[in-house]
């Protein structure tokens, strides 16, 4: 199953992300404007230029008014004494009566002519204002002897000697921080378009059709539930307490999760027009995607709506089924499939508290779950449900870490594959595709479960719901 690994973001999309993730661009910022100014304001030191204004005249001694032949030699000339005093000779004379190494001096030297004039200027930038001003005019007095000695004419006058400069000409504070602003935008919105890019998850219904070929049958919101994972509590009564908040459809009816429960049962509902699906595995790619929640939330709502229900914790690995309906573990699925009695299965069954549903539990925790779930008990057992009940869940492991729940895949009426929102990898998710493929799986589709519709553009409507 090949597939474009690029997504077409179009403009609406990108304008959607950039306003979801508007802190990043305001952290940009500031951090880019507050360095500035701090560097700017104690790290770079303040330069300062100094500059003296000369006069390229007539030549004393000469009497009369200038020819145009005058004033183009003068023109010519100002074009030699600029060369002059950016020459070596003149930065080594100069850098040794003050104290200046040539490179620098001829570094930070600057001669320029004044358009249409005989007028040109000499300027020259250093940390110590004293020292430009000094360099200045020492270049200024260097240009009126090189003149009387080379050229062999007193034509320079000093119109404005050098002063000692009061104010830096950089760095410009105003400037470093203005400059650094327009970047610290700018590096916001690259790292929110880089993030996206690099973020190889599912964040909306139809990345789920374009990547894996699937039809999304359900979209669960995010909740308020209990902790579960890593954060789950160690004290097992706090733990039951905690899991047991997860079944949203039982403990608030008119919750938003809820109605997205009942879509996903009604959804189900039409996959049964053209081949009956009574007994469907959940099972996801990766840990944490939520497909216990959604098995046990939606064995729930099919109750409600009449159905009998059996779900079924095949999840022989790391079992969780009974926390969500407060039952004990101790006789279930691994008994069944090991006792040669028949009256094994009605003790393995659990009454809930909810009409219509009755659940099967793990029991112990088996050192062959993969040869258990293979064995002919397995395949006698779910013929033997499926004259019982309306409905019989499957939760099994992750489809993507283990190989349980391919197996059970291969011999049951459909499969569903759940998958996080913002948290499944593509990757995972096609990996777990390929193994329910491998067993000719019957995938009835996807349920995206764990939205934060606040943070997608999507959705038209918002829930305020979220998972803890």
């Amino acid at each position: 199953m090949e597939r474009n690994d690029f997504e077409e973001i179009d403009l609406r999309e990108i304008s959607f992300l950039l306003l979801r993730k508007w802190y990043i661009i305001i952290g940009c910022f500031i951090l880019a404007t507050v360095s500035a100014y701090l560097v700017t304001n104690y790290y770079l030191k303040p330069i300062y230029r100094s500059e003296s204004t000369l006069f390229l005249g007539k030549e004393s001694g000469n009497i009369g008014g200038l020819s145009i032949g005058d004033i183009q030699l003068n023109n010519q000339l100002i074009a030699d004494y600029r060369e002059l005093l950016k020459s070596r000779t003149v930065a080594e004379r100069v850098g040794e009566e003050l104290g200046v190494s040539p490179a620098k001096l001829l570094r930070n030297v600057d001669v320029r002519t004044v358009k249409d004039s005989r007028i040109f200027k000499i300027s020259y930038e250093d940390y110590n204002p004293q020292l430009a001003m000094d360099v200045v005019n020492e270049l200024a007095n260097e240009i009126q002897e090189l003149a009387a000695e080379i050229i062999e004419v007193k034509n320079v006058m000093v119109i404005d000697t050098a002063s000692t400069p009061t104010s830096p000409i950089k760095p410009s504070k105003r400037m470093n921080v203005a400059v650094a602003g327009v970047l610290g935008l700018m590096l916001g919105v690259g790292l929110i378009l880089l993030l996206e890019f690099i973020d190889h998850t599912f964040k909306k219904p139809d990345e789920i059709e374009k990547q894996l070929g699937l039809n999304v049958i359900g979209t669960i919101p995010k909740f308020s539930g209990g902790k579960r994972g890593k954060n789950k509590s160690k004290n097992r009564k706090e733990l039951e307490k905690e899991y047991l908040k997860n079944l949203i459809s039982k403990n608030d009816p008119k919750a938003a999760a809820t109605e997205a429960f009942r879509e996903l049962r009604t959804n189900l509902h039409y996959m049964n027009i053209d081949k009956e699906i009574k007994t469907i595995v959940f099972t996801s790619p990766s840990m944490g995607d939520g497909k216990s929640v959604t098995a046990a939330n939606l064995a729930v709502t099919l109750a409600k709506a009449g159905k009998k229900v059996l779900i079924v914790d095949a999840d022989l690995r790391k079992p969780k089924v009974h926390h969500y309906f407060g039952v004990k573990n101790n006789v279930g699925l691994t008994n069944i499939l090991t006792d040669s009695k028949d009256s094994i299965k009605n003790k393995a069954i659990e009454n809930t508290d909810i009409s219509n549903l009755d659940i099967i539990t793990s029991g112990p925790v088996p050192p062959n779950p993969y040869e258990m779930l293979s064995s002919n008990k397995m395949h006698t057992f779910i013929d033997h449900v499926k004259t019982e009940y309306d409905v019989i869940i499957f939760d099994t492991p992750p489809v993507g870490q283990v190989t349980d729940a391919a197996i059970l895949a291969g011999i049951t009426d459909g499969t569903v594959l759940v998958i996080a929102s913002a948290s499944t990898r593509i990757d995972m998710a096609r990996r777990a595709c390929k193994a329910l493929e491998g067993v000719s799986a019957n995938i009835v589709g996807a349920v995206l479960t764990k939205i934060d519709f606040r943070k997608t553009s999507y959705y038209g409507y918002n829930y305020s719901y979220k998972y803890e």
